[in-house]
């Protein structure tokens, strides 16, 4: 479930949502997922799950660099790729 109109005029993102999009991105409960969670504490979030957060904030109109490879091991690291996005709410 997309949690913004990125397609047209995009909103803000909260924490809670994009930590929502990354839930979406591994195919887990967001409940399973908090600001302090870390891939080497989550078995699916793998290369393949990096992949698939990139393609979900891609979809949100929050671009990434795939060698941002160290931004994108923790929610913390994917919460300030959206903030400096300018779209962290």
């Amino acid at each position: 479930m997309s949690t913004s109109n990125a397609g047209s005029n995009p909103g803000k993102l909260s924490a809670e949502g994009v930590i929502q999009l990354i839930a979406e991105a591994l195919d887990l409960p967001a409940s399973k997922l908090n600001e302090t969670s870390r891939a080497s504490d989550v078995p699916e979030w793998d290369s393949m799950g990096i992949l698939s957060i990139l393609s979900v904030l891609d979809r949100e109109g929050v671009k990434c660099d795939i060698g941002n490879t160290e931004a994108l091991q923790s929610v913390q690291g994917v919460l300030e790729i959206v903030r400096s996005a300018g779209r962290l709410g």
